[in-house]
């Protein structure tokens, strides 16, 4: 089975999974990492009213095969001015 690694960066820098992750298909690990940035993005978010999330995908020879980001930004006067 293919083998891909999972890049996140949540506003602190790049971070890799220690270990590459089977995948059937670069397709399913693209679906892997749109699940794994929605996470991130509840996570984060639920402290704070701005975050820019980004996910990308390497395949086994270090090539970048998917990359996908996220922007939030809370305006108006519900929002917490500074986080």
């Amino acid at each position: 089975m293919p083998k891909f690694t999972i890049t996140t960066d949540t506003g602190d820098g790049p971070d890799a999974f220690d270990e590459p992750l089977d995948f059937p298909t670069a397709r399913a690990a693209a679906h892997d990492a749109k699940v794994a940035l929605t996470e991130i993005a509840r996570e984060q978010l639920s402290t704070a009213e701005q975050g820019n999330f980004t996910v990308a995908i390497q395949d086994e020879c270090g090539r970048e095969v998917y990359r996908a980001g996220l922007k939030f930004e809370a305006e108006g006067p519900l929002a917490t001015p500074g986080e």
